[in-house]
């Protein structure tokens, strides 16, 4: 056996052990960006779980937990990941921030985006959650309500993640806070821990009112909040994609063999 031929059997070896071992592993790049108008909305780093369907983070109608109430306060993403896993231990949880034009820690202000890579079981994985605070407002946000509504892979393990776009009627009120100026987060001169509790439930928010409190403020980013959004109104935009570098290892590794192939031919 030549020297060529020898290495293209070791190299077969190793890459179906590489592949072997990566079988179950998918790599996934989620990108999220606001694309609202300059001086309308903004939100908070998102907490986000891709889950096997147990992963319920909060039920339209039920009062938020923990978790909910501290992301929809104050953008918080301390509480709502134990929350995450204590629903299921091999939940992929994490926080993503906006890191290209975004503010102070990771803000989505309008324009910006931010992604990461989550390294998904296919079964263990399937679905997506996520969570994050809707600004200027006392305890407004944006999440699935459902834990099964948006797929990353169907039932044969195939990556079937659709892109989305939330809009204004997808924001909810989470309850625990009085909308109004007072303690509202996002806003210049307030002060986010001094909202009045409220003791109600998850719901829809009421886009008539709920932001008109901050009509002609000015936000910590240096924007005055003019823009409200409607119903219809592009507010987050999320996206999912395969990271191709397994792809390109393999396009390598065949370059290779052809080559050794070609090589030991004419030894």
């Amino acid at each position: 056996m030549t020297n060529w031929n020898k290495l293209l059997v070791g190299t077969s070896l190793t890459s179906a052990l590489f592949f072997s071992s990566q079988a179950r592993a998918v790599d996934v790049r989620l990108t999220i960006r606001n694309p609202s108008a300059s001086d309308s909305t903004a939100f908070s780093p998102a907490v986000v779980a891709a889950h096997n369907g147990s992963v319920d983070l909060f039920s339209s109608g039920s009062p938020a937990s923990a978790g909910v109430e501290d992301v929809a306060e104050l953008g918080g993403q301390s509480i709502l990941p134990g929350e995450a896993t204590g629903m299921q231990a091999s939940a992929a949880v994490t926080s993503v921030f906006a890191t290209v034009g975004g503010f102070g820690p990771g803000i989505f202000v309008p324009g910006s985006e931010g992604s990461v890579v989550l390294s998904l079981d296919p079964v263990n994985h399937r679905y997506f959650s996520f969570l994050s605070m809707m600004v200027p407002s006392n305890d407004a946000f944006i999440g699935n309500d459902s834990p099964t509504a948006i797929e990353l892979f169907d039932a044969s393990g195939a990556f079937v993640a659709n892109d989305f776009t939330l809009v204004g009627s997808d924001i909810w009120d989470a309850g625990t806070e009085v909308n109004g100026l007072t303690g509202a987060l996002y806003v210049v001169g307030q002060d986010g821990m001094l909202s009045p509790e409220e003791g109600s439930v998850v719901h829809a928010a009421d886009l008539d009112t709920i932001f008109d409190f901050y009509v002609g403020e000015s936000t910590p980013a240096g924007a005055m909040f003019n823009t409200v959004p409607t119903g219809s109104t592009p507010i987050a935009e999320f996206s999912f994609s395969i990271v191709p570098e397994p792809a390109t290892w393999l396009l390598a590794t065949i370059g290779l063999f052809a080559f050794a192939n070609m090589r030991g031919r004419s030894a």
